[in-house]
């Protein structure tokens, strides 16, 4: 299989992995935050399950087994050349092979132009196919077929490189055309899309279910696709592989995790002379002289043309990536520009044509090629080369900034500018250490607590603005490029501090929850970073004896994310995890990286084995450890005996035996001995309730399918002697564990029609029949006899809808309190996308002074939700920021519904006018003003911030002068 580019990213069973990426849940904080929650608190996203291809198209695509759409809605989102384009192919395939009537459609999102979706699937799609049956066009008949194969749900629109469409916001663009097609929308799509495209920008397919193309793992993957790779020379592969173990070569072993510069490798070691380089910059040069070893009896080219053709190549590159309908597809008038006219077989597009670095992808409205680079990786490496200043990234005008140039906070550039910084030339040593001053010190002049017009708060400037931050992280990512950059050391040490916590000074409460905010995003640059760098430093940090243990975990676990291999990350995990004191979470941490970066260390295993062999210990030593050593080395037999051993034994507590048997169901998946322990005291009239409570909701954790289990949690449905919570868990555990199971679901619709049981426990068994029930027709036929019962509360109806929903059938009903308001306010946001009536609705009782605040605060988080952009849910979630008659609890959940849904700058520049005048940004505030802030031109958000009206700078002034008497 080959990606659309034409290099193979897949050899044999080497794939490339994929993760569920999801939002963290997160509670809303009462009072204030301690530093020790602040990185779990504001943590976004997380990978929260990892699939092999296999599992993959297993689960995911055939059972339809994801969290938001059942299946419906797919995106793989990646770095460049991780392998998407390849992976989508082998969708188109494995789907037409497996899944019965399908009908699968492949397009391009960037060969679209200027046309829509809709259009190229009537206009040019259809018409293939109608050429193919032997007709000229596609008739209205084929039309209404193909509308009717959407309706039927009967087809697999496969979407090709969002990232690539000609739109200012490709995410919105093709949102609004899924919208405006309805019958689109009955398809099941699955598009691939940059990384930094979809997490950078507001995301306006947040009901996709987004999978991660992972890179390989090192050293594993990579050393089984370099073993099959080169099967038929043995030796050479394992040449390779040591040179990869050399010390110094971290950076490339990091580089070559991604599939496509993988594969590049494997050709330049089979054809080159068996050396590597140390950074990205000089492994693509390595690349593009190999480019031109190939071919180079069929197209002889000369140094002189060589150096023209790369000299013309970059500044078509960089000339294209500034403009944005141009970015990567590029039309023949603009490519023409740079490197003459393809009929000309002088010319030097005839010569890239002919050496593959350009390739015709398509035609345009004109019928003239459209061009594009042999990898978009390729392009921005060309681009690098034809920059000979680092002005041009930033030019900084403080105070002016509409004047300057700001490059370095355009995503589309970031990776030419690592490229650039990784150059070898020796001139350029000096302008690049000049480049890294400039980004470290760069001052925004947008510093909420840096500001002299605020009195007090200049007193306690120690953080820096928001694009002082973003200019920060990338010197911070650049430095692993530019290798002798004499501020690499302090970089390292200040991303640290940031990322854990910990300051040299004593700082305002409130400064340091802002530095929290970016923990996430400090501990994804610690990954990006100078490798050996960032690993000294946590590993100081782990063995400083001045830090608290919560700042010591989380260390432990960054170093698990970077130290694969590394013999001083390895050691110091395993020196925390021997260190005497308490079994707690810093231990446990120590386990799962160590699990990592050094799989079935003999030390670990040894140390774990150790602890569960202890006599007397306490009985939560042995379960923990047992789990560990089930993680670190899955099927241990110590630590299976030890747990079973334990669960038989008569001098444990019931919350023991629960908890082990619950631990031993992790570690080995579907052990009898397990869920018989569990199903033990269901069948007991003599369990108490909690550990009846408990027994079910294990269960339901390790019971997947397990007919013993099902069995079980169906008999305490029916029981007329469990309390109430009891039965309230065990609908619960059944739907997680009883998919598709008839047993199951007629138990839970038998609930749902008992005339005994109460409203909470009757709402448990809508929702689990919602996830279990999928095309059932006693689920279906139970549940709109709920939704249609006079005798239930509002809240049971508003989930037997909620439950229809996910089964296969919509149905609202709402009365006129505000409690049942809220209900309301809650289920329009799930009504088809962009309804006006609802947004009229919702909109009407934001602005309504007759009801209560609980219902504005919903009705502004259901605004957040319904349809992103829309102009009238946008303006009227400003006016209530702007109010003074809300509390603020209401302004806060604007804020938080506005950060979700404002696509505009327009709209951008008016938040930010708005909350630069508030004096303390609290949580909120602060998120959407760094939401905007990463989607908003510098300039134009520094013109924003600074546009202060008279009652504001009035305001500031009374409370300095104010200040100032007082001190």
């Amino acid at each position: 299989m080959t990606s659309s580019e034409g290099v193979s990213l897949q050899v044999d069973d080497v794939y490339v992995p994929l993760g569920l990426v999801e939002r963290k849940k997160q509670s809303k904080p009462q009072g204030d935050i301690s530093p020790e929650q602040g990185s779990e608190l504001y943590k976004e996203t997380e990978i929260t399950k990892t699939f092999e291809h296999d599992a993959f198209l297993e689960q995911v695509l055939k059972q339809k087994n994801t969290p938001k759409s059942k299946g419906k809605r797919i995106a793989i989102i990646g770095e460049p050349g991780a392998g998407k384009t390849t992976l989508l192919q082998q969708i188109a395939d494995w789907v037409s092979r497996e899944i019965h009537q399908s009908i699968v459609i492949w397009a391009s999102l960037a060969d679209l132009r200027d046309k829509e979706l809709k259009s190229y699937l009537f206009d040019i799609w259809l018409t293939q196919v109608a050429e193919k049956t032997g007709k000229a066009e596609a008739t209205k008949q084929l039309k209404d077929d193909l509308v009717t194969l959407f309706n039927e749900n009967n087809v697999w629109l496969l979407l090709d490189g969002l990232d690539e469409m000609s739109a200012s916001n490709p995410l919105t663009e093709i949102a609004r055309q899924f919208r405006e097609a309805g019958f689109i929308y009955q398809a099941r799509i699955v598009l691939t899309c940059r990384v930094n495209l979809w997490d950078g920008s507001i995301n306006a397919l947040d009901d996709f279910d987004t999978y991660r193309s992972l890179d390989f793992s090192y050293p594993q993957q990579v050393e089984r696709f370099i073993d099959k790779w080169f099967t038929a020379i043995p030796e050479t592969g394992k040449q390779l592989c040591t040179a990869l173990k050399e010390s110094g070569k971290e950076r490339i072993q990091d580089l070559v995790k991604n599939p496509l510069r993988l594969t590049l490798l494997c050709l330049n070691w089979q054809s080159g002379d068996g050396k590597l380089p140390h950074t990205q910059a000089g492994l693509y040069q390595q690349f593009v002289d190999d480019f031109y070893k190939w071919k180079k009896e069929e197209f002889a080219i000369n140094s002189d043309q060589r150096q023209q053709l790369n000299v013309k190549l970059g500044e078509l590159a960089k000339a294209a990536i500034d403009k944005e309908a141009t970015r990567f597809r590029l039309r023949q008038d603009f490519v023409s520009q740079f490197l003459g006219d393809a009929d000309d077989e002088n010319s030097l597009l005839k010569l890239a044509l002919n050496r593959g670095w350009l390739n015709c992808v398509g035609i345009d409205t004109d019928r003239k090629p459209v061009y594009a680079f042999f990898h978009a990786s390729f392009q921005e490496y060309f681009a690098a080369k034809a920059i000979n200043h680092w002005h041009f990234f930033l030019n900084h005008v403080p105070k002016k900034p509409s004047q300057g140039t700001y490059r370095i906070f355009e995503p589309q550039w970031r990776q030419t500018i690592l490229l650039w910084l990784g150059r070898e030339e020796e001139n350029l040593k000096q302008q690049k250490q000049e480049f890294i001053d400039a980004l470290v010190n760069f001052k925004d002049g947008c510093s909420q607590w840096n500001r002299k017009d605020v009195g007090f708060y200049e007193y306690h400037a120690s953080d820096k603005g928001f694009y002082e931050y973003h200019a920060y992280s990338l010197a911070s990512v650049g430095i692993a490029e530019f290798n002798d950059c004499s501020k690499a050391d302090e970089i390292v040490k200040q991303i640290v501090k940031w990322g854990f916590g910990y300051f040299d000074t004593i700082q305002q409460e409130w400064i340091q929850q802002l530095s929290y905010r970016f923990t996430d995003e400090i501990k994804s640059i610690l990954q990006q970073t100078h490798r050996k760098k960032a690993i000294a430093a946590l590993v100081q940090l782990l063995q400083s004896t001045n830090v608290d243990n919560y700042t010591r975990s989380q260390a432990a676990s960054s170093l698990g994310e970077i130290g694969t291999g590394n013999k001083i990350a390895i050691a110091t995990l395993v020196q925390l995890l021997q260190s005497k004191g308490v079994y707690d979470d810093t231990h446990r941490q120590a386990e799962e990286s160590l699990e990592k970066i050094d799989p079935g260390n003999e030390i670990a295993i040894a140390t774990l084995v150790q602890l569960l062999q202890l006599k007397n210990a306490y009985d939560n030593t042995y379960r923990e450890a047992a789990e560990s050593l089930g993680k670190i080395n899955p099927g241990n037999e110590i630590a299976i005996t030890t747990l079973v051993q334990l669960l038989q034994s008569t001098n444990v507590d019931n919350d023991t035996r629960m908890q082990t048997a619950s631990s031993l169901g992790k570690i080995d998946p579907g052990n009898k001995i397990a869920i018989a322990t569990l199903v033990q005291p269901l069948q007991s009239t003599s369990v108490d309730d909690y550990t009846g409570w408990q027994a079910a909701y294990s269960l339901g954790q390790i019971g997947t399918g397990n007919e013993t289990a099902i069995a079980a949690l169906v008999e305490l449905l029916q029981s007329t002697t469990v309390d109430r919570y009891t039965r309230r868990q065990a609908a619960e555990s059944l739907g997680k564990i009883g998919t598709g199971n008839e047993t199951a679901i007629a138990a839970l619709v038998e609930l749902l029609q008992s005339t005994t049981v109460d409203d909470f426990t009757r709402r448990q068994a809508a929702s689990s029949l919602g996830k279990i029930g999928t095309g059932n027709e006693t689920a279906i036929a139970a549940l709109v006899e709920l939704l249609q019962s006079t005798t239930v509360d509002d809240f049971t109806r508003w989930q037997a809808a909620s439950s229809l929903r996910q089964i296969g059938i919509g149905n609202e009903t709402a009365t006129v309190d505000d409690f049942t308001r809220r209900q309301a306010a809650s289920s329009l946001e799930k009504i088809y996308p962009g309804n006006e009536i609802a947004i009229a609705a919702l909109v009407q009782l934001l602005q309504s002074t007759t009801v209560d605040d609980s219902t504005r605060r919903q009705a502004a988080s259901s605004l957040e939700k319904i349809y992103p952009g829309n102009e009238i849910a946008i303006t009227a979630l400003v006016q209530l920021l702007q109010s003074t008659t809300v509390d603020d609890d209401a302004r806060r959940q604007a804020a938080s519904s506005l950060e979700k849904i404002i696509q505009d700058n327009n709209h951008r520049f008016e938040v930010v006018k708005t909350l630069s005048g508030y004096w303390q940004l609290n949580y909120q505030y602060y998120d959407l003003v760094w939401k905007c802030a990463q989607n908003m031109p510098y300039p134009d958000f520094y013109q924003a911030w600074h546009q202060h009206n008279v009652a504001t700078r009035i305001m500031r002034s009374f409370a300095k002068i104010l200040f100032t008497r007082i001190i």
